[in-house]
């Protein structure tokens, strides 16, 4: 996100280009939006809450964050309402936009469609889910983080240029919702005790959020839904010779995604081929061995294959497929099968499995 004195100056200037308005004063007219959050309100004659955040900025050059909340019918009319708020024009900017868990879950295609239609809102802007009321993780204040939405932001650009299924924007969402054989996903934030946290991944069922994966399921959906180049991985399972849980960090992975369908059995087999260094190694093999470092490729293939299975399952239960499947199977029929086919009800009872092979390029550090 743009360092906020910068943001409000660029935006002030093009107002008095535009406007032909004196520049002197214009910061303090304007509210730039750096997020804003919907919830499902409390009062059924206004069902949504809508909570923007903004940086104000004193007449000594101080800057500070300002939330504002209203309820109303609508997006557009909790908008208006906002701006009835503050004597500050409120004008767009948001990089972030958050979305309370209760509405997620009852379906987000009503207030994303609303948000599609205000160009002040870009393809790009970052979407995520809250655990609980979204607007809260605006307005509380945490002692490490001087600004909300910017943390944020921030942290969703980062974590979105390593972690693949972390890369979430209005566009992203938009296309797999709307695409035939996929389901969106989105980061899901929650903000207990004093800090802002990432709980784990949202999946969705069409535009409604069904289930939270943790951050291990997270990271083995990074590698189910695509290639990945420069990816990481953190494992703990047991030692075989000692028994006891070892920590395994492999780093610098790059991985091939294959998928084979049988369209007569339905049956679908996930292939996976990773190659990475490891970072840490904290058991008690002498992985620099290379007998030994074949046998430790075995643990990890076994660990993948077993946990990559394991989320299948959960996400079949939930009839949630942000993997894609459907689409694999999509393509490889005709659009009349495709259409006959109902993939809600053959999507929970396909029999898919994962096949991994597993090269380290070098051992790194180890106990």
């Amino acid at each position: 996100m743009p360092n906020k004195a910068i943001m409000l100056i660029t935006t002030c200037c093009l107002a008095a280009l535009l406007t032909g308005c004196e520049e002197s004063n214009i910061i303090e007219k304007l509210a730039v939006l750096e997020a804003g959050a919907y919830d499902l309100s409390e009062r059924s004659e206004n069902p949504i809450t809508t909570t923007v955040l903004f940086p104000t900025v004193t007449r000594e050059g101080k800057f500070d964050t300002m939330t504002l909340t209203a309820n109303g019918k609508s997006i557009h009319d909790t908008f208006v309402k906002v701006q009835n708020l503050t004597s500050l024009k409120i004008v767009g900017g948001q990089g972030t936009i958050l979305f309370g868990e209760e509405l997620s879950k009852k379906g987000l295609f009503h207030v994303i469609q609303s948000l599609r239609r205000d160009p002040e809102i870009g393809t790009r802007v970052k979407f995520a889910i809250v655990e609980g009321h979204a607007g809260k993780i605006l307005e509380k204040k945490f002692p490490s983080i001087e600004d909300n939405a910017e943390f944020i932001y921030k942290f969703l650009d980062r974590a979105g240029k390593h972690t693949k299924v972390l890369f979430t924007n209005q566009y992203r969402f938009i296309r797999d919702y709307y695409d035939d054989g996929i389901d969106p996903v989105l980061p899901v934030f929650s903000y207990e005790g004093e800090a802002i946290g990432l709980k784990g991944l949202g999946t969705f069922k069409g535009d409604q959020y069904v289930t939270l994966l943790t951050i291990n399921e997270t990271q083995m959906l990074n590698y189910l839904i695509g290639d990945i180049r420069n990816g990481s991985l953190m494992i703990t399972m047991n030692d075989l010779k000692s028994g006891e849980n070892i920590q395994l960090s492999l780093s610098n992975i790059n991985s091939k995604n294959g998928k084979r369908i049988d369209t007569t059995n339905m049956n679908v087999e996930v292939i996976l081929r990773l190659k990475g260094s490891v970072l840490e190694y904290t058991g008690t093999k002498d992985i620099s061995n290379e007998k030994y470092q074949r046998e430790l490729e075995g643990e990890i293939e076994e660990y993948v294959r077993s946990n990559s299975e394991k989320l299948i399952a959960k996400l079949q239960k939930y009839q949630s497929d942000p993997i894609g499947i459907g689409k694999v199977v999509r393509n490889r029929l005709t659009y009349e099968k495709w259409k006959k086919m109902n993939w809600t009800m053959i999507y929970p009872n396909l029999s898919i499995h994962v096949k991994v092979k597993v090269g380290l390029t070098n051992t790194g550090k180890s106990k």
